[in-house]
């Protein structure tokens, strides 16, 4: 009798994705992150939403800093007139809303290498609701636009060079592997 009713409840329990299923929605809610962190940085320069659109992402990393961990992203934004640009972005993981959004900027390559933030008609980017002009000068300048977070997994995501991100700016040792609430671990 217990044999037919622990058969019983494990015919009722939902099946698990499978690992293809879970990689499709992981890649879909990290679009949706970029898409917020797009749409909040049109937002703040006053333009329509649909001025730029994703062309694709180009790396993702997890970082810590202060104020806990946090997701560097590069990706390919197209304008109207089909002018592509690198922008990067620092969201908190699992970004779901704006508030998750600490920065999100056009980056435009210097002709040493480094990227620079674009300057735009607005004061932004804001970090956090605070300028970044004031946020830069608070770190030392052997820090500012060097990502000790990204140093070890991600040399290849390009960051603004003078700064205005919160997560990187210490070295750490972090070494974890990406999860999400469509993992085994949260089954």
């Amino acid at each position: 009798m217990w044999v037919a009713g622990a058969e019983r409840q494990f015919s009722l329990r939902p099946n698990s994705p499978s690992p293809e299923e879970r990689m499709k929605r992981k890649q879909e809610r990290y679009r949706k992150g970029l898409i917020i962190a797009l749409n909040t940085y049109a937002k703040q320069n006053n333009m329509q939403l649909n001025e730029l659109e994703i062309v694709e992402e180009k790396g993702r990393n997890q970082v810590d800093g202060s104020g806990g961990l946090y997701e560097h992203s590069n990706f390919l934004v197209k304008d109207l007139d089909g002018k592509r640009t690198l922008f990067f972005a620092e969201t908190h993981p699992n970004c779901t809303q704006e508030e998750d959004v600490v920065l999100c900027a056009p980056l435009e390559e210097s002709s040493y290498g480094n990227f620079f933030l674009v300057e735009s008609s607005s004061s932004f980017p804001f970090l956090l609701g605070v300028s970044c002009a004031n946020i830069y000068t608070s770190f030392p300048s052997h820090q500012q636009g060097h990502c000790f977070g990204c140093d070890d997994r991600a040399k290849e995501l390009k960051h603004p060079s003078g700064g205005g991100y919160l997560g990187g700016l210490d070295e750490v040792i972090f070494h974890f592997d990406d999860l999400d609430s469509d993992d085994d671990y949260f089954m």
